[in-house]
This record gives C-alpha cells, structure tokens and sequence, in this order.
C-alpha cells in the first residue's frame, strides 16, 4: 500500500469517527416526549435541582386544586446554566419559583423547562427548548 493510499485511510476513519462522535451529541437532544406547541406556567416551591449533564432537572411542589402535587421538569445542560450566569448554589431547596414550560405530552404533570424565574427575581431561559418550539403564529 503506498503512502497516499494510507493516509486516504487515515482521513476516512478519521471522519468516519468525527460523524459517529457527534451523532449522540446531536441525537440525546430530542423534545419528542414534550408538546413543544404548548406552553404552560406555574409557580411552587423547589424541592430539589439537578446539576447534571446531559440535561439538569428540577423538581417542583405546586398546588393543583388546593392540593399538593409534584412534578419533574428537564432542563438544558449545566454548561446553558453557567453561560447566563447561573450556579448549582443559585438553586435553594424551599424557596418559591415561577416556572413555564412544555408540558408532557402524555398529559402527566411536567415537561421541558422554557423559562425559570427565581425568587429574587432572577431568570433563565433555556435556549434548546425554544430552538425547538414551533415558531408562534
């Protein structure tokens, strides 16, 4: 095998390998599971927060009907936190948030964060769920 037909092997594989790296990247970020047309509002007391990737979580009590109710909302990266200024200690156990989001697509309490507002007053906006959101009409 001569030197250029080597390193037409090496340049293959070598994008072959790039393409079957960045497939998952691409792949893990599907909103399948959540009506993405809907958005729905709601305000409660945060339980717990996820710092994780890929995605972070939260979980929320809120009442429905005067009842407590509890839902998990599905985040975007710690890395889509960290660029709006956010930290994992900026997220305390008990207090008040105001959430919106797309909701479950299989009518279950929950869903894709859109936006968080702390009570401080401060707000984040998950930018892959509005890149997924049908642009409204």
């Amino acid at each position: 095998m001569s030197k250029f037909q080597k390193s037409g092997l090496v340049k293959a594989f070598g994008a072959i390998g790039i393409f079957l790296i960045a497939t998952p990247v691409v792949a893990h970020h599907s909103f399948a599971a959540y009506d993405m047309k809907s958005l729905k509002t709601t305000s409660g007391t945060l339980k717990e927060f996820r710092w994780g990737a890929p995605h972070s979580s939260l979980v929320l009590v809120y009442k429905d009907k005067g009842v407590d109710g509890q839902m998990s909302i599905i985040s975007g990266s710690p890395l889509m936190f960290s660029k709006q200024g956010f930290a994992p200690r900026d997220f305390k156990r008990g207090e008040k948030i105001k959430v919106t989001y797309h909701p479950n697509a299989n009518g279950a309490p929950g869903g894709a964060l859109a936006a968080l507002t702390l009570s401080n007053g401060r707000t984040f906006a998950d930018d892959e769920a509005a890149k997924a959101a049908p642009p409204p009409k």
